[in-house]
């Protein structure tokens, strides 16, 4: 290898080294957020909705939530919907987050954003 082949990778690899830095750092914030959205499911849905969301009949199957309609999942576990109470005043936002982030790890969902 030449020493400009050398200087060449050597300066691609320091280009790449940050975007790498940051993937690493969104997939941990990503992994972060499921588990926590595992422990508010656990804890508040589960009984319903099913370990690992799959349903006891109880409530609606959450594995056929379509992932491009996070705004009636946030407005059905706010206002609640048909037997589900109402979560809005017992959830923060964020945490209603937290587990559309965790049914999108059950389901595969790919933790970017969905098109809309």
């Amino acid at each position: 290898m030449t020493r400009a082949n050398r200087l060449v990778l050597a300066l691609a690899v320091a280009a790449a080294w940050p975007a790498a830095r940051a993937q690493d750092a969104a997939a941990s914030a990503n992994a972060s957020a499921v588990e926590a959205g595992r422990k508010l499911y656990v804890s508040s849905c589960q009984r319903c909705h099913g370990i690992n969301l799959v349903t006891n009949s109880i409530g609606f199957d959450l594995r056929t939530f379509p992932r491009d309609d996070k705004e009636r999942f946030r407005r059905s576990v706010t206002n609640g919907l048909r037997a589900m109470p109402a979560w809005g005043p017992t959830l923060k936002s964020e945490q209603i987050d937290l587990l559309w982030s965790y049914i999108g790890a059950v389901n595969g969902w790919d933790p970017s954003p969905a098109p809309r």
